[in-house]
């Protein structure tokens, strides 16, 4: 795999930095006000799972050098990624090496709007100078939508007195064109990031804590490896649970009015999809209004809701925990019928998996007639 092809370049008061990482052109644009790393390792960082789902060696130019450090840890960021998943190959990197440099002053942190970002933007928030917002990692970047999303972030930044910038980028359309999940190429993302803009110090909000982590594209073992050296990449957060975070935000009316946690939705919250329902039924357990949903979900649609893997488990079991504590019994019933539906499932894949090696899911598939996509990459085997 190559990457070539790297461009620097100004434009409607942007500055577009790009590279073709095996013919694919992926490109990140920043305001001009914001110094940029003029080298190719958020393209290396950007490329490294896709070479190693290939099983092919990267080349990078000479003419384009990385430092040391960065492909000393990615070596271990191999390792750890193919014991996740030995679909991940251990692959070489061919590069000249340089001494890397620092580039922004100031501790950045990475904000999406959601619960884990905001909990570490008011966590950090006398230390955090600069606030990161990615357009084009979760939803394709499109113009119109985006604007207003990322006007109302910079709007509420600015009450903090916080610098924003706001990155654009392809690297939703990159990722999905190997057919990678989100979850894996998360960390790859963030990191090709945070080597662009170079701060001494970069926060990356955790999704889990530490009683509940497994195999994931940003985690604590492995986010920090997209250093070069000169970058502290800090996964943080894990000391507290979602609903402990949505515990801590609730005391402050500005976070939880911008709360923004959709998964078919980047201008608002709909209201249905799995991020939703888990939030707005975590704050109906705390008692928390916010404009920022929808009216809440019934009974019936909590209690049908399909959950997809161990993600939602994790988060479905936190919620039935809060209920059980805040005595809201009607709802615990709902996410204890949810739960068992799962672990029902659960268990018949096991079961096919181990005893019927894998004839089980096909049969029903030809039975239903059911046509599916192909799953994603990730570090699990999950679906079904």
């Amino acid at each position: 795999m190559t990457i070539t092809n790297w461009q620097y370049g100004h434009h409607d008061r942007k500055t577009e930095v790009a590279a073709t990482i095996d013919g694919f052109r992926l490109w990140f644009r920043v305001p001009e006000s914001t110094k940029l790393s003029g080298n190719v390792e958020p393209f290396l960082a950007a490329a490294l799972i896709p070479a190693m789902l290939k099983g092919e060696r990267i080349d990078i130019d000479p003419e384009y050098a990385v430092s040391e450090e960065l492909l000393s840890n990615l070596n271990q960021l191999q390792e750890i990624y193919h014991c996740w998943n030995p679909s991940l190959k251990i692959i070489e990197i061919n590069a000249t090496e340089r001494t890397a440099m620092s580039l922004n002053e100031g501790v950045a942190a990475f904000f999406s709007g959601g619960v884990d970002s905001s909990y570490t933007f008011l966590k950090h928030l006398d230390e955090i100078s600069h606030i990161i917002y990615i357009s084009g990692f979760d939803f394709p970047c499109v113009d119109g939508t985006f604007a207003m999303v990322v006007e109302r972030n910079r709007l509420f930044i600015q009450k903090f007195n916080k610098t924003f910038i706001n990155v654009e980028t392809n690297f939703y359309e990159f990722g999905y064109s190997y057919n990678i999940s989100r979850n894996l190429t998360q960390g790859s993302c963030l990191g090709s990031v945070a080597l662009l803009l170079g701060f001494s110090r970069v926060y990356i909000p955790s999704s889990y804590s530490y009683d509940q982590l497994f195999p994931l594209g940003s985690h604590p073992l492995t986010d920090h490896l997209w250093s070069n050296g000169k970058i502290d990449i800090v996964h943080d957060g894990c000391e507290a649970t979602r609903t402990e975070k949505l515990h801590r935000l609730a005391a402050n009316s500005a976070i939880l009015s911008n709360l923004s946690v959709c998964l078919n939705e980047a201008a608002c919250n709909c209201g249905h999809c799995q991020k939703c329902l888990r939030t707005m039924i975590s704050l109906r357990l705390l008692n928390v209004t916010t404009e920022a949903f929808p009216s809440f979900p019934s009974l019936k649609e909590i209690r049908g809701k399909r959950i997809d893997g161990q993600i939602e488990a994790t988060f479905l079991k936190e919620n039935i925990k809060l209920a059980d504590q805040t005595n809201h019994l009607e709802i615990k019933k709902a996410l204890e019928a949810s739960l068992k539906r799962y672990e029902r499932e659960s268990l018949f894949k096991h079961v096919d998996k181990v005893i019927l090696n894998g004839k089980g899911r096909e049969l029903f598939r030809i039975y239903f007639k059911k046509q599916e996509s192909p799953p994603r990459i990730d570090f699990k085997n999950e679906t079904f």
